[in-house]
């Protein structure tokens, strides 16, 4: 541990000296190390770093956050006691001890460390998916492919008398192909992350994926304007899951709940979607890219079921968020933040739709006339309407239950309270993908997910028209 004990407790006690309820302590030290292959060469090999503290305190509803990097025993309790200034009163609370908290489970193993393959290798490792990508045709343009590791270490020291650490290890693989027929540019791409090591490479063809996304470039090239108008879309498994997680999951967010800038603020035991839907949020998924061992308060992750049935049953809650909702709401293990330069807040982990009973070949069968996103590109929500505006990668028309042909991305716009009970068949293929979320509390790692599912009815915004 960072601190010793008797430390930790004298910078706790300062911050308590004037009536806060509780305090925080939070120790980060993360290394990052990034290398990219691009315009067949070496573009790049980084690293960083990124070591602070953090210090909370609350009091009733109201908190102070302050964060520094000098390392001195002065300039922590300095911090402490100037946040303490915050407040207006007397001690009410004196922490006496500190115990380490026991992990329950480790539940990211690294079975290889980042340190077990030389630069050498990994450069190669990366070449070996942009000569792939470049061998499918003359048209393939550029390639980028890139490789990006993480090695956290944080620790938690708290006024509920506990303290904690985790090392957190994830490693991510971009593949990105750029195709040109001289008349337009199109691109193919894929994204794998894990929390885990070097593991991930070994069991990924990197070949592979370079020849998919050349492929996936190539064929946009040739694919038509998709159509316009209302009409059912299905979304399929993984990335899709993206839809839910930024329209649906921010508004389940505690943050958005406690300030009532959430269309599902008060609805917990009602209906809010389709009576097939079920949906998590589950920090406790093994070597799940949003995966930790514990959260940024020291709490245990939790699979914490949002919809049951189509019915709100819980928000995803912190600490403080939990406090200004209502006093017997517990945290769901979701305090999350990107570093010690930000505020801690309640962010996603791993949140998904679970998985339903139809074969997705009956879902598309289903669908007389519609489209069938394979995946989503990217997109926004506005937090003032949460209108959300996404864009699919991949596309296909389907016609009289069958796909038909491939188009080039279109938009899908719309509510996310208006499409959970437009959601009519639910596939049995779940599958999740990883992702980076921003928010107030900074920029996460998050995995997003879904089976292939259908909606039966949404705004498609594609340049070729109305053409059913």
């Amino acid at each position: 541990m960072k601190f010793s004990k008797s430390f930790a407790l004298s910078v706790l006690n300062a911050g308590l000296a004037t009536g806060a309820d509780y305090a925080e302590i939070y120790y980060q030290d993360k290394r990052t190390k990034g290398y990219t292959r691009r315009y067949q060469k070496v573009d790049g090999i980084g690293s960083g770093r990124t070591c602070g503290v953090g210090i909370r305190l609350l009091k009733g509803k109201q908190q102070v956050y302050g964060f520094t990097s000098d390392f001195s025993k002065r300039a922590f309790l300095d911090l402490a006691s100037s946040l303490a200034l915050g407040f207006d009163g007397e001690r009410v609370l004196t922490v006496r001890e500190l115990k380490k908290k026991p992990m329950r489970k480790n539940i990211n193993p690294i079975a290889i460390p980042h340190s077990a393959w030389s630069d050498e290798k990994k450069i190669a490792y990366l070449k070996d998916g942009e000569d792939a990508a470049f061998a499918v045709s003359p048209e393939v343009k550029n390639v980028n492919c890139s490789l990006s590791e993480s090695d956290e270490h944080v620790e938690i020291y708290n006024s509920d008398g506990i303290c904690c650490e985790d090392d957190r290890v994830r490693t991510s693989l971009v593949v990105y192909a750029i195709a040109s027929d001289g008349k337009s540019f199109q691109s193919g791409y894929e994204a794998l992350g894990l929390s885990c090591g070097l593991e991930l490479l070994e069991k990924t063809d990197i070949k592979a994926l370079g020849k998919k996304c050349a492929e996936m470039a190539i064929a946009l090239l040739k694919a038509p304007e998709g159509p316009s108008g209302e009409m059912p879309v299905v979304l399929g498994k993984g990335f899709g899951g993206v839809l839910f997680h930024e329209s649906c999951g921010h508004p389940l967010e505690g943050s958005a709940i406690s300030h009532a800038t959430s269309p599902f603020t008060g609805k917990l035991g009602q209906k809010i979607g389709s009576s097939i839907l079920n949906a998590y949020d589950d920090g406790t998924i093994e070597n799940g890219w949003g995966s930790e061992n514990v959260d940024d308060e020291g709490n245990a992750p939790t699979k914490n079921q949002l919809i049951k049935d189509g019915v709100l049953v819980s928000y995803m809650l912190d600490r403080y968020t939990a406090r200004r909702i209502n006093p017997t709401l517990t945290p769901t293990g979701a305090c999350r933040r990107e570093s010690y330069r930000y505020l801690p807040t309640t962010r996603m982990t791993n949140t998904y739709i679970g998985a339903g009973t139809s074969d997705p070949k009956d879902i598309i069968a289903s669908v007389k006339y519609g489209i069938y996103c394979v995946g989503l590109s990217g997109g926004q929500v506005d937090p003032a309407t949460d209108q959300f505006d996404f864009t699919s990668d991949v596309a296909y028309v389907i016609k009289d239950g069958k796909l038909d042909h491939m188009i080039r991305p279109v938009s899908l716009m719309g509510y996310g309270y208006e499409i959970l009970p437009r959601i009519t068949m639910i596939g049995n293929d779940c599958e999740r993908a990883p992702g980076t979320c921003g928010a107030a509390s900074g920029s996460v790692f998050v995995e997003v997910g879904q089976p292939t599912l259908l909606v039966s009815k949404m705004l498609v915004g594609g340049a070729g028209g109305n053409n059913e």
